[in-house]
C-alpha cells in the first residue's frame, strides 16, 4: 500500500488544530470563577454575586469616637445576565466628599461572567465601645448592601482570594488582624430584605502605648505626692512644703482626668481609666489627710510621739487603699 505524504500531513495537522482547541476550552473553563449559573426570572433561587474587598490604607482612626476613613478596591462578579450593573451602597457609612469617590475603573461584560471593579474612598462610622480605655480594640467593618435587588433577588458571596489588604500598609500604634467576610440578611421595613455583605477588620492598640501616655502621668502626680512623706512636720514650714506637693498634685490630677474626659464620649458608667483615676485621687487624698493629721498630732495635740507612727500608718494605707478599690470596682462594675 502507497502512502500519500499529501494526506498524511493535512491528517497530522487537523489532529493538531483539534488538540489545541481542545486544550484553549479546559483552559478557558478553569479560568472562570466558582459562580453558580445564571438563574432564569421563574427559579426561585436568588442571583449570586461574588464580592472582594481590598484595602489599601485606613485613615482619620478615632476609635473614641468610632470614625474612620478607607480607601479600598471593590471587585463584583456575577453570571446572571438580567443584571446589568452591580449597584451597591455602603450601610455604615458614605462615600467621601470630593471627586472620584467612588470610581468604577474597569468592567467586563462580554462573556458569561460579568465583572466590574471599583476604586473607593469612604468615611465609616461604628458605635464606639470604650469601656476598656485606654487599651482600645474593636472591629472596622465594611458593610455593602445591593442598592436596588433584594436578597430573594440577589446574595452576596465572598470573594476571599481576590480579598486582602496592602501588605506594606501600618498604622503607627495600632496592631491589625487578618480581615474576614461575614454575610447576613438584613431587614427593613414593609418586608424587605437585603443581603448585606460585611468585611471586619480587627485592629488592636499598642498597650504600651496606652499606658506611657494615659497611665503614667497620673503615676508620676502619685509619686510626687508621695515624697510629702519624707518631709517632717517639725516647723510651720515644712508643713506648708508637704501642703503644696499633695493640693498640687491633686488639682493637676483632676485636671488631667478632665482633659481626658474631653476625648471620650461620655457613656453614663465608669471605664477603666475612671477607675483608675478614682484610685488616684484616693491616693492623693490619704496623703493630704496624713499631713493633716501629722500637723495636728505635732502642734494642736502636742503629741509629736505620734506623728512617725502616723506618717508610716499612712504610707501603708496610701498604697492599699487605691489598690484594693480599684480592684473592687473592676471586679463589681
Amino acid at each position: 500500500m502507497r502512502y500519500n505524504p499529501r494526506k498524511i500531513a493535512v491528517i497530522l495537522l487537523f489532529l493538531v488544530m483539534t488538540l489545541l482547541l481542545l486544550i484553549s476550552s479546559v483552559q478557558a473553563v478553569e479560568a472562570l470563577p466558582s459562580l453558580p449559573p445564571a438563574v432564569n426570572s421563574s427559579s426561585n433561587s436568588p442571583s449570586k454575586m461574588q464580592v472582594a474587598v481590598f484595602i489599601n490604607s485606613i485613615d482619620n482612626l478615632e476609635m473614641v469616637k468610632g470614625t474612620y476613613t478607607i480607601d479600598c478596591y471593590l471587585t463584583f462578579r456575577w453570571t446572571d445576565p438580567s443584571i446589568e450593573t452591580a449597584r451597591f451602597e455602603f450601610m455604615n457609612g458614605q462615600p467621601s466628599s470630593g471627586a472620584n469617590s467612588v470610581e468604577r475603573i474597569y468592567d467586563s461584560k462580554s462573556g458569561p461572567v460579568k465583572e466590574e471593579g471599583y476604586r473607593v474612598r469612604a468615611d465609616f462610622r461604628i458605635t464606639p465601645n470604650n469601656m476598656d480605655y485606654p487599651f482600645e480594640s474593636g472591629i472596622l467593618p465594611i458593610k455593602i448592601e445591593p442598592a436596588n435587588l433584594q436578597s430573594s433577588q440577589l446574595t452576596y458571596v465572598p470573594f476571599t482570594e481576590e480579598s486582602g489588604m496592602e501588605p506594606g500598609f501600618v498604622i503607627p500604634g495600632w496592631k491589625i488582624g487578618t480581615p474576614s467576610f461575614s454575610v447576613s440578611d438584613h431587614s427593613y421595613p414593609e418586608n424587605q430584605t437585603y443581603s448585606q455583605l460585611a468585611y471586619n477588620i480587627p485592629i488592636t492598640n499598642d498597650a504600651l502605648a496606652s499606658l506611657l501616655q494615659t497611665i503614667v502621668p497620673p503615676l508620676i502626680f502619685c509619686i510626687i505626692a508621695g515624697l510629702s512623706f519624707l518631709i517632717r512636720v517639725d516647723h510651720p514650714e515644712l508643713v506648708h512644703l508637704r501642703y503644696v506637693l499633695t493640693t498640687s498634685m491633686f488639682i493637676s490630677a483632676v485636671m488631667y482626668h478632665f482633659g481626658q474626659l474631653a476625648l471620650i464620649p461620655g457613656l453614663g458608667v465608669l471605664k477603666l481609666f475612671d477607675k483608675f483615676m478614682i484610685a488616684v485621687y484616693l491616693f492623693l487624698a490619704v496623703t493630704v489627710a496624713v499631713t493633716t493629721v501629722c500637723y495636728l498630732a505635732q502642734q494642736q495635740w502636742e503629741r509629736p510621739e505620734l506623728v512617725k507612727p502616723i506618717n508610716r500608718c499612712g504610707i501603708l494605707v496610701s498604697i492599699l487603699l487605691p489598690v484594693v478599690s480599684f480592684w473592687l470596682l473592676v471586679v463589681l462594675m
